[in-house]
């Protein structure tokens, strides 16, 4: 049987073949597809044919579980960005604020041992004052960019 018109297009027994999975070994259906991957016309043609035909429906709809994991997967991917954005900013403040507010009294290198012990013992109580003074700061800051905040 003849799949091509004189013309070079398919013939209508050849898309009607396709569309009903008829006759056609595998080296027809091929060439056919070939065909219809470059020709307008055919596939346009082939189309038309399939429109008249009953589409496959599926056993169930993935629809419900597709979106939920494209959700998933978006909340993802933006919760991800904006935590390390704001640890970065985080990151970022405490070391320009706090980096101002420590500073050593003593010299470096205690000329006693006994002035270093003592440096050693009052260094946890600066650092956690100055911490917290950094820390109170960020929170002023963000606090000042609340909407509702006059001040």
């Amino acid at each position: 049987m003849e799949w091509f018109r004189a013309d070079g297009h398919l013939t209508n027994e050849a898309l009607t073949a396709l569309v009903q999975d008829g006759s056609l070994d595998e080296l027809s259906r091929l060439e056919i597809a070939e065909h219809l991957s470059f020709c307008d016309a055919c596939l346009q043609r082939y189309t038309d044919l399939l429109c008249g035909t009953e589409l496959l429906t599926p056993e169930r709809s993935c629809q419900r579980t597709l979106w939920a994991r494209v959700r998933t997967r978006t909340l993802r991917l933006v919760t991800s960005r904006y935590a390390t954005a704001a640890a970065a900013v985080a990151l970022a403040l405490t070391v320009l604020w706090g980096g101002q507010e420590i500073q050593f009294s003593h010299p470096v290198l205690p000329e006693t041992r006994r002035a270093a012990v003592e440096h050693l013992h009052a260094w946890p109580e600066r650092w956690n004052d100055a911490l917290s003074e950094t820390l109170s700061g960020v929170t002023d800051f963000f606090d000042g960019l609340r909407p509702g905040n006059n001040s």
